[in-house]
C-alpha cells in the first residue's frame, strides 16, 4: 500500500488543503475491513540524563496538538489491486487538544493555551559531553491505515510526514530599531594627510614608535541601528553610521574611516519541558540549549563610512533573511513543552589609520516571522474547505473538539 500526497509549492499553511491517494499496488487480493487515514500534528521532547555507571534517566514530554481520521472505505470486502481511494481536507489553523495532561505544573515560560495557533514544523537535538541530551521536535503526520478482516486481523500502514510554515499576523511588521554606539580612539602617523596615500618607510616608522605620544590622535564614534525583528525573505534593515569626535582629537580634520567586514548572526534559544522520570518529583524538567546561526557575512575592500551619514546595509549586502526546510532558523514560536527564540549579534570590523578596530553589538530579543501574513480572507469557501471528519478514539484525554469545528475560519 502506498500513500500518495498531491504536490504543492512551498510547505502547507494553516488552512491549506491538503489532497492525495491512499493505493493497493500489484495484484495481490486483500480482504478488508476498512481503509482511512489519520492525521495528527504532535510536540514530543525527551531529555536523558548520564549518571554513573553509564545509568540513564530518561523525561518525556509528549503532547498532540490535533488528531483526525477520515474512513475511506468500510468493508468486510475482498478486493484485487491495483486499487485507489481519494482524500481531501484543510489542515488544521489552531490546535484541538487539552495539553499536556502529563506535566505536573503550569509554566509561564510555555504556551499552555489548548486553542494556540499550530506551531511550524521543528526539529532540534543536542548533546553536550557533561549536560544532558535533548530532543525535541513538531511534527505533522498524515497515516493511511489498511484494517485487515476480523478472520485475518493486522493491518498494513504508510506514513508522511508534511511540513508546515504558520502564518505572521501582521502585515507589515515594525523591525523595532534599537541603538548601539562604541567609540574608537587611533593614535598613527596615518591620520595625517601626507601619510594616507602612501607607506611609511622604515625611518618614518621607528622615529614613530620613538616619538608616539607626540603622534596626532583621533576619536570616531560607530553606531548602528539593529533590528529587533526580522520577516523571512525580506530585507533584514540594518543602518550603520559614524562621526567625528573633534573635542577629544588632536587632528584637525575627520579622519577616513573604511568598512572592512561585517557578520551578522541570529544566537537561538532551544527550551523544552519534560514530564520528570522519576515517580517521586513533584515538578517538571526543564532544559535550554543555546546555538548561533550565520544569517549574512561580507568583506569589503575600499568601503568608506562617510562621517555623519548613513549607511543602509541590507542593500551593501544584499542582507535578506533566507528561509529554507534544510535551515536551522524557524520561525520563533513557544508551545505547550518547546520554546525557540533568538538574539541578533552584530560585528562590525572598522579600520582608520591603518588600525582595524572590531565592534559587536548583540540584542538578546530577536524575533523571527514567517514569511508569510494571515490572508484577509478564507481560502476556499466553508462548504467546500471542511471536510466531515470526526476524532478518532485514542488513550488521549476525552473532549476533544470536532474536525469540523476546529478548523473552521
Amino acid at each position: 500500500m502506498a500513500l500518495m500526497i498531491d504536490a504543492i509549492h512551498g510547505p502547507y499553511r494553516p488552512g491549506s488543503r491538503v489532497s492525495g491517494s491512499v493505493l493497493l499496488q500489484g495484484k495481490d487480493t486483500y480482504d478488508i475491513e476498512s481503509i482511512k487515514i489519520v492525521f495528527i500534528g504532535r510536540c514530543k521532547t525527551k531529555v536523558t540524563e548520564k549518571g554513573s555507571n553509564n545509568s540513564r534517566t530518561h523525561h518525556r514530554g509528549r503532547v498532540t496538538l490535533f488528531r483526525y481520521q477520515q474512513v475511506l472505505f468500510t468493508g468486510p470486502y475482498t478486493l484485487q489491486a491495483p486499487h485507489q481511494w481519494p482524500f481531501e481536507f484543510q489542515f488544521p489553523e489552531r490546535c484541538s487538544t487539552q495539553g499536556g495532561a502529563n506535566f505536573k505544573s503550569p509554566s509561564s515560560f510555555f504556551d499552555d493555551n489548548t486553542n494556540q495557533d499550530l506551531p511550524s514544523s521543528f526539529s532540534h537535538d543536542a548533546s553536550a559531553w557533561m549536560g544532558p541530551d535533548i530532543e525535541s521536535f513538531v511534527r505533522y503526520e498524515l497515516e493511511a491505515v489498511l484494517l485487515k478482516s476480523s478472520a485475518i486481523h493486522g493491518t498494513i500502514q504508510a506514513t508522511k510526514t508534511l511540513t508546515m510554515r504558520g502564518y505572521r499576523q501582521e502585515q507589515n511588521p515594525d523591525p523595532q530599531l534599537v541603538y548601539f554606539s562604541q567609540q574608537w580612539a587611533v593614535q598613527s602617523m596615518y591620520l595625517l594627510p601626507e601619510y594616507q596615500d602612501r607607506k611609511a618607510t622604515f625611518g618614518e616608522k621607528l622615529k614613530g614608535k620613538l616619538h608616539s605620544g607626540k603622534m596626532p590622535k583621533s576619536h570616531y564614534v560607530l553606531t548602528a541601528l539593529v533590528p529587533t525583528v526580522g520577516v523571512f525573505g525580506q530585507p533584514l534593515p540594518l543602518v550603520l553610521g559614524a562621526s567625528y569626535d573633534e573635542d577629544r582629537s588632536t587632528t584637525t580634520t575627520a579622519p577616513a574611516v573604511f568598512l572592512r567586514q561585517i557578520i551578522v548572526s541570529a544566537t537561538s534559544r532551544t527550551a523544552v519541558r519534560c514530564a520528570s522520570g522519576s515517580m517521586w518529583s513533584t515538578s517538571d524538567v526543564i532544559e535550554e540549549t543555546c546555538g548561533e546561526y550565520m544569517i549574512g557575512q561580507k568583506n569589503f575592500s575600499e568601503q568608506a563610512l562617510e562621517m555623519s551619514d548613513r549607511m543602509e546595509v541590507d542593500s551593501l549586502m544584499g542582507l535578506t533573511m533566507q528561509e529554507s526546510i534544510w535551515s536551522p532558523l524557524t520561525p520563533t514560536f513557544r508551545t505547550f513543552n518547546i520554546l525557540r527564540d533568538y538574539g541578533i549579534k552584530i560585528v562590525i570590523v572598522t579600520e582608520c589609520g591603518k588600525q582595524k578596530r572590531s565592534s559587536t553589538f548583540i540584542k538578546p530579543e530577536f524575533v523571527i516571522l514567517p514569511p508569510d501574513s494571515l490572508p484577509t480572507t478564507a481560502t476556499y469557501a466553508a462548504d467546500e474547505a471542511v471536510l466531515e471528519v470526526d476524532p478518532i478514539e485514542t488513550e488521549e484525554p476525552p473532549g476533544l473538539p470536532s474536525y469540523e469545528a476546529a478548523t473552521k475560519s
